[in-house]
């Protein structure tokens, strides 16, 4: 059996942001469900949302963030780090996942290997990658 850190770890930053989104909403005692969403073009992409209770089947994960994961989306999610950067033109949470090897075209929003970038505040519409090119990806929804 896989430990929480085993199948999704955060970093420091990533909790620190996760917290500070889920008091700004009210929702302190809300879980993050991180999960797998096939894209139009037969990809996926990573989606984020917040739910007050787990669903029957979900795989709960007492980690630092209180996290549900679906059983379809496990063997997709396991392993992954959910990281927060703050750059000049965009600011989001990245999923890596050793899982995914980086070949040829990317895997995630201006990434790759995997890579998938939300932004936050504002710009966390369920949008996903805002337009950037790649073969993977993330939705954020609230």
């Amino acid at each position: 059996m896989l430990d929480s850190e085993q199948i999704v770890s955060f970093t420091e930053i990533a909790s620190e942001k996760l917290k500070e989104i889920m008091k700004e909403q009210g929702s302190e005692a809300s879980y993050l469900r991180v999960s797998i969403d096939e894209t139009a073009n037969g990809g996926f992409e990573y989606v984020f949302g917040l739910v007050e209770k787990p669903e029957s089947k979900d795989i709960v994960l007492d980690s630092v963030i209180k996290t549900v994961v679906d059983p379809d989306s496990l063997k997709f999610v396991e392993g992954s780090n959910i990281d927060y950067v703050e750059g000049f033109q965009r600011s989001g949470f990245v999923i890596s996942n050793p899982n995914f090897k980086q070949e040829g075209a990317g895997g995630g929003c201006g990434g790759g290997g995997g890579a998938c970038g939300c932004g936050a505040g504002a710009e966390a519409e369920a949008s996903g990658c805002g337009g950037h090119a790649g073969g993977g990806g993330c939705g954020c929804q609230s």
